[in-house]
């Protein structure tokens, strides 16, 4: 099987897990495919060199750096609105409200508290892999896992409170 034929076969199997953690990152489905193009564009010129290696673990590090790098050169000429128009909910749709409340309070996190809260917690990963994955120490990643729930448990009681108040 020549490389290509390799790298087709990983995208194809990593697509969908790459795109979550995107995702996750970004918070934004059109941004999110981006990255993950951008992070397997990337992957393609070292391939011959990682495929009979880790390549996932080197794709996630490329995902997670393209996604902080990005951070810094974000164009703000456009600002999104924080809560969609306020419409009634039926009551039976709390999981939307509990998912609209993460996302919300996920958005407020840093970039670096956002990725090391999902790398951990929703990918699985320990602290020595995010650490690797996002060039700093353990001792920062367990820092901005902890400051990033601390923020995240008052920001989602906050906006659970504020979506039942106006009966959302």
């Amino acid at each position: 099987m020549t490389a290509e034929d390799d790298f087709d076969e990983f995208v194809r199997a990593r697509w969908t897990a790459t795109a979550r953690l995107a995702y996750a990152l970004t918070l934004d489905h059109q941004k999110a495919e981006d990255l993950a193009q951008d992070a397997f564009t990337k992957l393609w010129f070292h391939w011959r060199k990682l495929r009979d290696g880790n390549p996932e673990a080197y794709l996630r590090k490329i995902v997670a750096n393209t996604f902080l790098s990005g951070r810094r050169r974000r164009w703000l000429g456009e600002r999104p609105t924080d809560r969609p128009p306020e419409t009634v909910v039926d009551p039976a749709t709390v999981q939307v409200d509990e998912r609209l409340a993460l996302r919300q309070a996920m958005a407020r996190l840093s970039p670096r508290q956002r990725a090391a809260v999902y790398l951990r917690y929703a990918e699985d990963l320990s602290e020595r892999t995010v650490a690797d994955l996002l060039g700093c120490s353990v001792g920062a990643v367990k820092q901005h896992t902890r400051r990033g729930l601390e923020a995240l448990r008052i920001d989602i009681t906050d906006d659970l409170a504020d979506l039942t108040e106006r009966g959302i």
